[in-house]
């Protein structure tokens, strides 16, 4: 007995409602504009009340503060559409651009120009620690604010504890106090510097230098010695910069660099300016350096004593070689950006690419 065929049914395309695709559309559009404003507003109430937060608990209560509108947010939809079709992916993205705007909205409101509890930046170093009678000590500061300084003071205390006031000179944002010391007191000195922003935020530093008559001193041999092409010539010279500073020294006109080994700075009348069979002066210094990123600020300690040395008439080797150089001193260097608006822009960018996707 013979099969029957199965009668193939034609395919046929479900019927477009094109009245229900419109209807949905219009509600999903508004249910992104609902989300978004209520993004904004949770945002804007976030900033005062993470304001009056403690430091150490604040950005976890703001976060939880956040994540518990979220079932306000749902009350509110369910109030004004009917979501009963919505699946758990939709809440989900609703859920994600409503945080993502609330976020955005929240680090704009807590930045400048809206908002700033930070102190200045003070960047802060003083050029020599040590310096010899006569010289100049600088304090030189790199200070930037997001809302501007409205005030800047430094007062020193001298050794018999007098207490006076410097004037500074300005470079963009590098300022700089030079104390000339004219009495010529030894001792240590103590400074304080106050830096207030428009805001009323304060940074407050603290630091100490010192006048002394051996920041620079000869150790190796006595003042006044007969020495030969490889007498070695050593000098003590106390922590002047916590980065590394050049030690040279003039003779007849000629600057020769020291090296350092162990604990001295030393030369030898090898180097050209030293002359045979003759009473050689020397005049040593010290070059102190500090970089704020590409702006130099310098400073020079001249010896307070003057050394002479009898150079041996015979030795046919002196002066005959050029200056040591000096490498690890403090060089240029570039500037970090700090992150601003950059961040939100990001935020704000990643929410719009998920709004569009959710829109396909």
């Amino acid at each position: 007995m013979a099969r029957r065929r199965k009668i193939s049914e034609e395919f046929r395309f479900p019927e477009f409602d094109e009245k229900d695709f419109i209807r949905k559309e219009r509600r999903n559009t508004k249910v992104v504009i609902l989300t978004f404003i209520f993004g904004l507003i949770i945002g804007a109430i976030s900033q005062p009340l993470w304001s009056g937060m403690s430091r150490g608990i604040r950005w976890p209560l703001i976060f939880l503060f956040a994540i518990s509108m979220i079932p306000i947010l749902y009350r509110i939809l369910m109030a004004l559409e009917d979501l009963s079709d919505y699946t758990r992916k939709n809440w989900f993205t609703t859920y994600a651009s409503y945080l993502l705007t609330w976020l955005t909205t929240f680090i704009i409101l807590i930045n400048p120009p809206f908002h700033d509890e930070t102190p200045p930046i003070v960047d802060l170093v003083v050029l020599p620690a040590y310096q010899e009678p006569g010289g100049s000590v600088k304090i030189s500061a790199y200070i930037t604010d997001n809302s501007g300084i409205d005030d800047i003071n430094l007062s020193l205390r001298l050794p018999n504890q007098d207490i006076i006031y410097l004037p500074y000179t300005r470079n963009g944002s590098i300022y700089t106090w030079e104390f000339e010391n004219a009495q010529d007191l030894l001792g240590n000195f103590s400074f304080t510097l106050v830096v207030k922003d428009r805001n009323g935020n304060k940074k407050v530093e603290n630091g100490t230098f010192w006048y002394c008559e051996d920041a620079i001193s000869l150790a190796y041999p006595e003042n006044g010695s007969l020495v030969k092409n490889l007498t070695s010539i050593k000098f003590k010279v106390k922590e002047l910069s916590k980065e590394g500073f050049r030690v040279f020294y003039l003779v007849n006109g000629r600057e020769v660099n020291m090296s350092k080994r162990d604990d001295f700075y030393e030369t030898t009348p090898v180097y050209e300016g030293w002359e045979k069979g003759k009473n050689v002066t020397l005049q040593v210094m010290a070059e102190v350096i500090h970089y704020f990123y590409d702006k130099k600020v310098n400073n020079t300690v001249v010896d307070s004593s003057t050394y002479v040395f009898l150079t041996d008439p015979k030795d046919n080797l002196i002066g005959t070689e050029r200056s040591p150089e000096i490498k690890g001193l403090p060089s240029p260097g570039s500037k970090r950006i700090t992150p601003g608006f950059e961040i939100p822009l990001i935020i704000l960018s990643i929410l719009i690419i998920l709004l569009w996707k959710r829109r396909r």
